[in-house]
């Protein structure tokens, strides 16, 4: 069996309602680099920290580990 592995941070954005724009804002980058980032599960040590923090306010159980690994 396919090991697949879920995108976390493209559904926990979607499960909020969020836009690629406004994660963007979040993370001080363009639209684009995060679109890229996403896509691609490139984000920066720093730019996972602002994530997890942004996503525990509203999943407090998640982790960078969980979230990222």
């Amino acid at each position: 069996m396919n090991n697949i592995k879920i995108n976390k941070v493209k559904a926990f954005r979607e499960a909020l309602n969020k836009t690629q724009l406004e994660m963007a804002e979040i993370l001080d980058i363009s639209q684009p680099s995060y679109y890229k980032k996403e896509r691609n599960r490139t984000f920066s040590d720093k730019e996972k920290v602002i994530l997890t923090k942004y996503f525990k306010t509203f999943f407090p159980s998640e982790t960078l580990e969980s979230i990222f690994f």
